[in-house]
């Protein structure tokens, strides 16, 4: 899906913010984006490998890469 072709408030991964803003995500796997405001995760670094992934909150938490990542939107602000 390009840039252009999203709607709804979503955004390209490769816009995304890395500074570990926490954001909603739209996942790969998922044809629709979710309906609620989850999955959230946020952009983290590893500092040994220095290596980036995004970090999803969970029980437990998940790890994926932009690969895996569709679209992302702000966190509702009120």
């Amino acid at each position: 899906m390009s840039v252009m072709s999203m709607r709804g408030g979503w955004s390209a991964v490769s816009t995304a913010p890395h500074d570990g803003t926490p954001v909603i995500l739209w996942m790969a796997q998922d044809e629709a984006p979710p309906s609620l405001p989850e999955p959230v995760g946020f952009w983290t670094i590893n500092p040994e490998a220095g290596v980036g992934y995004w970090q999803i909150f969970g029980d437990p938490p998940r790890f994926c890469s932009d690969r895996q990542i569709r679209g992302w939107k702000p966190l509702l602000h009120t």
